[in-house]
């Protein structure tokens, strides 16, 4: 019994982790220029609209799922408009 009632609280726990935060951060002034990006609403990342592996360049750059992105908190990163 002890052990099932470990086991939901651990899923509960593990489910409510990948939730977005409620409250977006506040976003430095120029980050994620709308003609090469869009901002998202919680997370303080830009989504680059060229949705490619070159489609972002610096160092904290992501591409993943097919998605290319970075996180406000990364000074050198930009998108790259779409060739």
């Amino acid at each position: 019994m002890q052990a099932l009632c470990l086991i939901i609280l651990a899923t509960i726990g593990v489910a409510q982790g990948g939730y977005a935060p409620k409250e977006s951060p506040k976003l430095p002034d120029g980050f994620c220029p709308k003609e090469t990006g869009t901002a998202t609403a919680t997370t303080g990342e830009c989504m680059c609209d060229w949705q490619h592996k070159d489609g972002c360049v610096g160092s904290g750059c992501q591409y993943q799922y097919g998605l290319s992105f970075y996180h406000y908190s990364c000074k050198d990163c930009k998108c790259v408009a779409k060739p």
